[in-house]
């Protein structure tokens, strides 16, 4: 059998002219790994647009979605949550497992915890990211919470999915890097505390948790460079658009299609 979807993250809407994807979609299904925009009518309007041109579109969050909401995190899960759950055709993965022919599709944003690179101090890296938004000491906190609770969550459904009959292979979606060796190589990033705060190194225990083999794919955005490279059998992909206002962004932007066949 064969499963496809288009892979598309990080549009940061708001940087950009526009944005129109009519006549892009080149599979049934698409798969958005955060950071639509910081406005939540923006998010809304562009899933609803995405919904549009797919059967599914299966979106999980990213950090700037929350951003703006940091005083109040839970309750901005529960607007989110609330607000896509009024849009046809558009699921939010975030406590949702989905399963279409064979294939699970599993996610949440994985925030980070401050330790993707064990030689810059994660006291520092934090106070680096609380500083670049004027967030308090506890708001500050709350990504290592809520990546904590969200590797625990994959890790969880994956243990699930091993002894599901219906389910032959598994794709993970994180907003965040789920592996710092895959942004090792960028020496841009090395040493820095934004490396700090690029992903969620207890993702990696998901692995342990695969124990009949079926992840196939992890899909993720954050990381604004490319890649597409597999590690242990488990293809590690990533297509952000990027902030228009940088250099590390592309202009002519298309959906990265992903199939997966068994």
């Amino acid at each position: 059998m064969q499963f496809a979807f288009d892979l598309i993250s990080d549009l940061h809407i708001e940087t950009w002219p526009q944005f129109d994807w009519k006549d892009q979609a080149t599979s049934p299904f698409c798969v958005v790994a955060g950071d639509i925009a910081k406005d939540r009518q923006v998010v809304y309007d562009t899933l609803r647009h995405l919904s549009e041109c797919y059967q599914a579109v299966f979106y999980i969050d990213g950090n700037d979605e929350h951003i703006n909401f940091m005083s109040d995190l839970g309750g901005s899960y529960e607007h989110l949550t609330e607000m896509i759950g009024g849009l046809n055709n558009v699921v939010y993965l975030q406590d949702n497992v989905v399963v279409i022919d064979g294939v699970a599709i599993v996610g949440t944003n994985g925030w980070w915890t401050y330790d993707f690179e064990f030689g810059v101090d994660v006291e520092q890296s934090q106070a680096w990211w609380r500083d670049k938004h004027q967030l308090s000491t506890s708001q500050g906190r709350l990504p290592v919470k809520m990546g904590t609770t969200d590797a625990t969550y994959m890790v969880a459904s994956i243990k699930r999915l091993q002894t599901h009959n219906d389910v032959k292979k598994i794709v993970c979606v994180t907003h965040t890097v789920p592996n710092p060796d895959l942004i090792s190589h960028d020496i841009d990033l090395s040493g820095t505390h934004r490396l700090n705060c690029m992903g969620n190194r207890y993702m990696t225990e998901v692995l342990g948790a695969d124990t009949e083999h079926k992840l196939h794919t992890w899909c993720f955005g954050h990381y604004h460079g490319s890649i597409d490279q597999t590690r242990n059998s488990v293809r590690y992909v990533n297509n952000c658009r990027g902030r228009g206002d940088t250099q590390y962004s592309q202009y002519v932007y298309y959906p990265k299609r992903i199939v997966i066949d068994f």
